[in-house]
């Protein structure tokens, strides 16, 4: 089966293996763009290019030759506006979204400001503080607002597959549902996401391993966790949004002022959503 997308380091022997599979390239550097673009003329079934940075939105040099590339650009900070300025217009242009962490207030506001713009873009989470109060600010804005905006990940991404019966696991947007994608390093181990590939949790050896993945033992216990969670009884089981949220947040000690209150808030902007968009009534005219 090659229904999993793959998401790996950019090397050649590996992707070569990997040709007849849909690939996310993952890479902490944006000068190996070039690199990619070179390889486009072989058989690479390109899905999107993650590139983590640690360099602020503003001061990253964007290029035209990246307009053909699918580009997932994760940045710690919005940075000075003015400073972006000058590459609106080439940003429009691309096909990209731009990620900015959770960690940093202003960008919140940066997230608006881009997403105003036309910009498709998102907030991604680290082992940062997260300022509740100011994500549910912004997934109000990225759901409710009428005014014409590019999307918002992680909120675009769950509300248009939104489903009221179903679990919806919104990491698919960072490439790290493995019911999607898996991760796989040079040395063709086999993890289930970004992180567990991070602390060496291998669940498998070998490109044609991915096709046998359906079977495996460790796979199987992830994608069921939710509901071990749910037969624990624990306090996130109790959570009325944990169809949505999976116990993504169960670490934390205050579930009542931080994640409660906001997956609670992201799920009913959920149902009104799909009752939108599901709507049959007659709608009446207006002077």
């Amino acid at each position: 089966m090659k229904d999993h997308i793959i998401v790996c380091p950019f090397d050649e022997q590996l992707l070569a293996k990997l040709s007849e599979r849909n690939v996310v390239i993952k890479s902490h550097d944006l000068n190996i763009l070039q690199s990619i673009q070179k390889h486009l003329n072989k058989s690479l079934r390109l899905h999107a290019i993650k590139i983590q940075t640690d360099v602020p939105l503003s001061a990253i040099s964007f290029q035209e030759d990246w307009l053909k590339l699918p580009l997932a650009i994760y940045s710690p900070e919005f940075g000075n506006y003015r400073d972006l300025l000058h590459q609106l217009n080439l940003i429009r242009r691309l096909n990209i979204r731009i990620f900015l962490s959770s960690e940093y207030d202003d960008n919140y506001t940066g997230l608006k400001i881009l997403s105003s713009l036309n910009i498709n873009c998102g907030l991604y989470f680290n082992n940062g503080s997260i300022n509740w109060e100011a994500m549910n600010d912004l997934m109000h804005y990225a759901v409710y607002s009428k005014t014409k905006h590019a999307h918002i990940e992680p909120f675009d991404w769950l509300v248009s597959n939104y489903e009221p019966t179903d679990y919806m696991d919104y990491h698919s947007v960072y490439f790290n549902n493995p019911a999607k994608y898996l991760h796989v390093n040079e040395k063709e181990q086999i993890a289930l996401n970004e992180q567990e590939m991070l602390n060496n949790r291998i669940i498998g050896d070998g490109i044609p391993s991915l096709d046998r993945i359906h079977v495996n033992e460790h796979y199987n216990d992830f994608i069921n966790a939710r509901y071990d969670i749910m037969l624990q009884m624990n306090e996130c089981a109790y959570c009325p949004a944990f169809r949505i949220c999976l116990a993504k947040f169960e670490h934390l000690t205050n579930k009542n002022d931080t994640c409660k209150v906001f997956f609670s808030d992201f799920i009913n902007a959920a149902d009104y959503s799909f009752k939108q968009r599901n709507s049959k009534r007659t709608k009446i005219w207006q002077l």
